[in-house]
């Protein structure tokens, strides 16, 4: 079977190596994957996608030929994506796994300043209060190289709405950290409203950026899917 990793704003590929060899160190039967968005790594001379749908449509036909059942995962704008890629499939994915996310459309708390209206030092201290590393912002060619990615993704899914029609028939598993500030436990809880199939939360012990700090219980998480989605041998 195949996971299909779908990165949160700003992030490569690359961010997902880590929960990749954890899972392959537990000889999962699984494959890995991670997707590679427009204007950035190989793709850095294409034109940001102008929405998450002008994402999810072409990632669809991309993963929908690829081995066994599939398990989407996505984190913060990430699970955004997947759960747009789940309903543009064909058929309907074997699991949905969302972390770190605020389902589609949920407001920000009163008072709370939308990511893409900050200003740049806004930006980067509000990524660093919720765990982001300081010192890549601080070397001004990366700041220069990251900032408008962040941007065109963070924009991106502040704008997002799901697509008209039925939710996605798949079950949803839903992952929060306790100390999320961007999305606590439960605001993650209102992803029920978005599956027509079963729904389950889960809570681990960390901040937003869960994927690096959480690892293993989140690893732990996935693998647990994987076995019970897996087809039989």
């Amino acid at each position: 079977m195949t996971l299909v990793c779908c990165p949160y704003a700003g992030a490569a590929p690359t961010a997902f190596l880590p929960l990749a060899r954890t899972l392959a160190a537990d000889r999962l039967p699984v494959t890995v994957v991670a997707a590679q968005l427009p204007g950035r790594g190989r793709r850095v001379r294409e034109p940001f996608a102008p929405s998450l749908h002008a994402l999810a449509g072409p990632l669809a036909a991309a993963v929908a030929h690829l081995p066994g059942p599939l398990v989407l995962y996505g984190h913060s704008m990430g699970a955004l994506l997947a759960h747009a890629v789940a309903a543009a499939l064909p058929s309907a994915p074997a699991e949905l796994v969302v972390s770190g996310s605020r389902p589609p459309g949920a407001p920000l708390p009163e008072g709370v300043r939308p990511w893409a209206d900050r200003t740049d030092e806004d930006l980067v201290a509000g990524l660093v209060r919720l765990g982001a590393p300081a010192e890549p912002f601080a070397d001004p060619e990366i700041r220069a190289l990251a900032l408008p990615v962040l941007r065109a993704d963070l924009r991106a899914a502040a704008l997002h709405r799901p697509a008209p029609g039925p939710p996605p028939a798949c079950p949803v598993t839903a992952v929060a950290g306790l100390r999320d500030e961007e999305a606590p436990p439960e605001a993650v809880a209102g992803w029920a409203a978005y599956t027509a199939g079963g729904f389950s939360r889960h809570t681990l012990d960390g901040g937003h950026f869960l994927v690096e700090e959480c690892l293993p219980g989140l690893a732990g998480l996935l693998g647990e899917v994987i076995r019970r989605t897996a087809p039989a041998r």
